[in-house]
């Protein structure tokens, strides 16, 4: 709970009287998609790397000896070998037509990364940092 609770202080900020949220995301997808009436849209997909628990070995006490005795070359192999692949989580996704796609002056690339704000009165900022 108090891990939320700082994180809550660290994403929101006052600009004068209103409250905003800000965070940071990249550009992990981009792709086609089609709605329901097969209109087609350019999906823009920004997250953020999702946090990774720690690989822990441990054995029960009963295991035999035989693994007891392998464990501590588990521990020695590098943790890159053993770290799975990165994993994001969506912050923020848009939908454009393909003609606004074409329009933008500069359009979005994968591993782009952003600032992303959203003031009080539901303003969505996106910045390249």
């Amino acid at each position: 709970m108090e891990r939320e609770h700082l994180f809550l202080i660290h994403t929101h900020s006052i600009i004068g009287k209103k409250l905003s949220v800000k965070f940071e995301c990249k550009v992990t997808s981009i792709h086609p998609a089609f709605d329901p009436n097969g209109n087609e849209y350019v999906c823009v997909e920004f997250a953020y790397e999702s946090a990774q628990q720690p690989m822990v070995f441990t054995l029960p006490p009963e295991a035999p000896p035989e693994a007891q005795a392998f464990l501590p070359l588990l521990q020695s192999i590098p943790k890159a070998f053993l770290r799975p692949p990165k994993t994001y989580s969506n912050r923020l996704v848009i939908y454009l037509t393909p003609e606004e796609w074409e329009r933008l002056p500069t359009p979005y690339k994968v591993g782009d990364v952003f600032s992303v704000s959203i003031d009080q009165g539901g303003s969505i900022t996106v910045t390249q940092t």
